[in-house]
């Protein structure tokens, strides 16, 4: 009976000690700081960084001397705004290429250590998914099957974003729609989530099937998919790294009732765009490595402006930007006009006032609206902030490395603003936990109408917060819906994000 017993007691102890073993430490790479707005930066960024790697779990990381040996790297700033600053760390999983940051910040130099300490905690956090999703087990391969298209049931259209008439007699009208329905409620409709985080969209035709054409761009990839009963994807377009997507726009400036679809890219930081075509299966290429980029004025795909403007070596607007026109399968330009300071390509647009005179409205790197004359002159600045964008591009540059410690030249794409038919003008408003200089994170949104009364921009109209960030929007001046492009998960060191495409009613 000792020996049966002693038998039983081995066999278990051998099946029960692999799932009660720990995954290893997961091999990392701290690498020194980079320092901004502080004294001694040179001494900073490896205090700094001696700091940090001295404070993460030794159970949970073990740290190496260099990248290349490494799962996980982690590269952190230190910027000072006064007395306030901020310790920002990207970790970015070396083996699959995914990325998730954290971040920490205090009032003062006395609360420097004790934020080390908050960061190191975050961080054992982003350890301990990546050490459950290494212990979990794997299901066996199976030889692959073609993705599901997805679904989503529609409801009866009706109103989702409801403007109430504005009480008259009031001077001053502020309208505060009805809250946002809920997810397929009568009102509005929301996809299932696609995966990945998708920065961009635009609207094509209205099928004879009654299909609507939906196009979305991530970083490197662009989907063609169609929405009836089903929102289905019929191609996904490639891009290779390391190019980037911008933006897309879309619009038929051949007026052949087929729209084309304009591609900003950069790749290797040099303007490669491309512009597309959809046919019965999938995407013709029609244009390729065009220096411009692009973005699209006017609601209607078939009546639509396409801007375009290019950039120097240093990563600089060209001055002006110019009318885009197709003739056959060629492009080029004409009508070159100066934006009113600071504009640019992803900044502004044009609308036409109660009296029928053109003006600019131009977002800010701070995200204040400013109105101009058709000569430039300004006529008004805001007082509160609008837009707020994720998406940038940055090219290495020796003057912002001299005037701001910073090698690198951002630029920030800003929101969409649609000017509709009645002079009302569309524009979101992203907000976050943090969102200062470079580091930018958003998790909220709202609409907002803001109407020209000659002296000021008013608001007639906002919509009610979403727990989501707006990455673009779209309008479709037939049905008067606004189609958003939701990212509900942002990626991070072990995932890659989701993103949710919703159409909602303005009445």
């Amino acid at each position: 009976m000792p020996t049966i017993l002693l038998a039983l007691i081995t066999a278990f102890l051998l099946i029960a000690s692999p799932c009660v073993s720990q995954a290893a430490p997961i091999t990392t790479f701290v690498a020194e700081f980079n320092v901004v707005g502080a004294p001694n930066r040179d001494e900073l960024k490896v205090t700094l960084q001696g700091l940090l790697a001295s404070r993460l779990n030794p159970d949970q990381v073990q740290l190496v001397e260099k990248p290349d040996q490494a799962e996980v790297l982690l590269a952190g700033s230190y910027a000072l705004f006064g007395k306030v600053f901020s310790i920002d760390v990207l970790l970015k999983n070396s083996l699959n290429g995914t990325m998730a940051k954290v971040f920490e910040q205090g009032e003062s130099q006395d609360d420097l250590i004790p934020a080390f300490g908050r960061l190191a905690q975050k961080l054992e956090r982003e350890f301990a998914k990546a050490r459950h999703a290494a212990v979990t087990p794997s299901m066996p391969a199976s030889s692959p099957v073609p993705a599901p298209p997805v679904a989503a049931k529609i409801t009866a259209p009706v109103t989702a974003y409801k403007i109430e008439a504005p009480v008259a007699g009031v001077e001053e009208r502020y309208v505060v729609k009805s809250g946002m329905p809920d997810r397929n409620t009568p009102g509005s409709w929301t996809s299932d989530p696609l995966s990945g985080v998708f920065t961009s969209i635009a609207l094509g035709r209205s099928l004879p099937s009654g299909e609507r054409e939906i196009f979305v761009a991530a970083e490197h990839s662009v989907r063609y998919l169609r929405k009836g009963t089903e929102l289905k994807q019929v191609v996904e377009i490639a891009v290779p790294v390391p190019a980037k997507i911008l933006a897309i726009d879309s619009a038929d400036l051949d007026r052949d009732g087929t729209p084309e679809i304009y591609v900003t890219i950069i790749d290797r930081k040099t303007v490669s765009s491309r512009v597309y075509q959809p046919s019965g299966s999938g995407m013709e290429l029609i244009a390729d490595n065009q220096p411009w980029l692009y973005r699209g004025i006017g609601q209607d795909f078939k009546e639509r402006t396409i801007f375009v403007q290019g950039l120097n070596s240093s990563g600089e607007y060209f001055n002006g930007v110019a009318e885009l026109v197709k003739s056959g399968q060629r492009f080029e330009t004409r009508n070159s006009r100066t934006l009113p300071r600071p504009g640019n390509i992803f900044n502004f647009t044009r609308f036409r006032d109660a009296s029928g005179a053109d003006k600019w409205v131009i977002t800010d790197e701070d995200g204040y609206l400013s109105i101009h004359a058709a000569d430039g002159s300004k006529l008004w600045k805001s007082s509160d902030k609008y837009g707020g964008s994720e998406t940038y591009f940055n090219y290495e540059s020796v003057a912002q490395l001299r005037a701001k410690g910073d090698k690198y030249r951002w630029n920030f794409l800003e929101q969409r603003i649609m000017a509709l038919p009645d002079g009302t003008l569309i524009i979101p408003r992203n907000e976050g936990s943090f969102s200062i200089g470079n580091n930018r994170s958003y998790n909220k949104h709202s609409l907002f109408g803001l109407q020209w009364s000659g002296s000021l921009l008013r608001e007639a109209w906002h919509t009610r917060q979403t727990p989501s960030y707006l990455a673009d929007y779209a309008y479709d001046p037939a049905t008067r819906e606004v189609v958003l492009l939701e990212v509900v998960q942002g990626a991070g060191l072990f995932g890659t994000g989701k993103t949710a495409i919703s159409i909602n009613k303005l009445d």
